[in-house]
């Protein structure tokens, strides 16, 4: 059932007995040289943002595609004409031979939405087979709706995806769902594009992020699927979204010009959840599931914490949207979401556990303009802590302490979290 883990064998040019270069401990180095060194190979991870390794001795270098192409350890690689691959294409090919035929992938990528996506596929299939989810939540183990946690605090890098298959493999899983940052591994039986929309620059403003998703094509295995919202204009299998094959809104899911009613939790934000119901639907199609198995998985759906998700606690209306992804726009979406009553807006970071923090000029433009609409404003993190005073703001240094003083507080109706960090 399984193949024999020599990289040579898979047929894309790794070398068993190369001496690889694995870029960037921050973003996964360390868990892709590891399995590297498992199957044989000779593999070391670089830290290279506050150092400059040599690569002297080294025939391949393994690099994420974020990377500026100024950082002195890559400009060095190419100096030497060593041969560089991104972490999703290593990913892949180390994988790629040891991996069970009967077991399903799915692979998430786009500009958003990639978090309730695979949750909500994850949630779909789980009505038919055991499933293993990764995403900014973590890994989780699904069976009929409802999963557990089996090990948090992973970034959505490529190199987590190593983690991912392990706990499938542990727990004899039927199909893994996998969100990634920037692209596929190849791995996917079933590739999802969530949106090319609200495109962006990364590798040091060198590179378009669309571009680095297009992994998602470009490093598939012959016969893979993709779904596509249909506002990225390529080749798909189907497509969902506005234009495209299938789309969800408040009538209920639209398939081909015909419309099946949902039954979710009337506290759902449907705009919020429009396009990860459409790409997880989709998808479930695409894997051979009925529509009445996806309207059923969808009944009394009430949202994914951090997700723009709605609970009433002691009175209070929570709005939590809280996640890694956060940006300002979304924040904006809250505040017009909740308007009116008495509000307290918890906003800000927690800097330590994101990569990429909030556009903290632009926060504070939105704040300063929308200050009148909230009683209370507890900010959060080190670097809001400077417009503390101008407006009128509490201050705190995690989304936790930061919910229970706005808890603390009396005479507020709604309670709004806006925290970019991992849940």
């Amino acid at each position: 059932m399984h193949r024999s883990p020599c990289l040579q064998a898979c047929g894309r040019g790794f070398k068993i007995t190369a001496r690889v270069a694995v870029l960037d401990r921050i973003h996964g180095a360390a868990v892709i040289a590891r399995k590297m060194k498992d199957l044989g190979m000779e593999a070391q991870a670089l830290e290279v943002y506050h150092d400059t390794p040599s690569l002297e001795g080294f025939d391949l270098v393994v690099s994420p595609v974020h990377l500026s192409p100024e950082n002195l350890v890559l400009s060095e690689a190419k100096r030497r004409g060593l041969r560089i691959v991104t972490h999703h294409r290593a990913v892949g090919e180390i994988l790629a031979p040891g991996i069970n035929p009967s077991r399903k992938i799915f692979e998430v990528t786009g500009t958003h939405s990639k978090t309730s996506t695979a949750l909500l596929l994850s949630r779909m299939l789980s009505g038919q087979k055991s499933v293993i989810s990764h995403t900014t939540r973590g890994i989780e183990a699904w069976s009929e709706g409802s999963s557990r946690l089996i090990q948090g605090g992973l970034s959505i890098t490529p190199g987590n995806v190593i983690k991912a298959v392990e706990a499938a493999e542990a727990t004899g899983a039927d199909a893994l769902v996998c969100e990634i940052s920037l692209g596929g591994t190849g791995l996917a039986d079933l590739g999802i594009i969530t949106s090319l929309s609200g495109d962006y620059m990364i590798a040091g403003r060198s590179g378009w992020a669309s571009t680095a998703k297009l992994q998602m094509l470009s490093l598939a295995k012959p016969g893979a699927k993709l779904v596509a919202n249909a506002d990225c204009r390529i080749s798909y299998d189907l497509s969902f979204g506005e234009g495209g094959n299938l789309w969800a809104d408040r009538a209920g899911l639209h398939i081909d010009g015909e419309a099946f009613p949902l039954d979710p939790s009337p506290d759902l934000d449907i705009p919020s959840y429009q396009t990860a119901i459409s790409a997880a639907a989709a998808a479930s199609m695409t894997a051979g599931l009925m529509v009445e198995d996806i309207v059923s998985a969808l009944e009394g759906f009430d949202g994914f914490s951090g997700r723009m998700k709605l609970s009433r606690v002691d009175g209070l209306t929570l709005y939590d949207s809280s996640n890694s992804g956060l940006k300002v726009i979304d924040v904006a979406k809250v505040l017009d979401k909740a308007s009116g009553g008495i509000l307290c807006l918890v906003v800000g970071e927690e800097a330590q556990t994101v990569c990429e923090g909030m556009d903290v000029p632009a926060l504070v433009r939105l704040l300063s303009e929308r200050r009148h609409e909230v009683k209370e404003l507890i900010l959060v993190g080190e670097r809001l802590l400077p417009w503390a005073g101008c407006l009128r703001a509490r201050t705190t240094h995690d989304l936790k302490s930061g919910e229970a003083m706005a808890r603390s507080l009396q005479g507020l109706e709604k309670i709004l979290l806006c925290v970019k960090c991992f849940r």
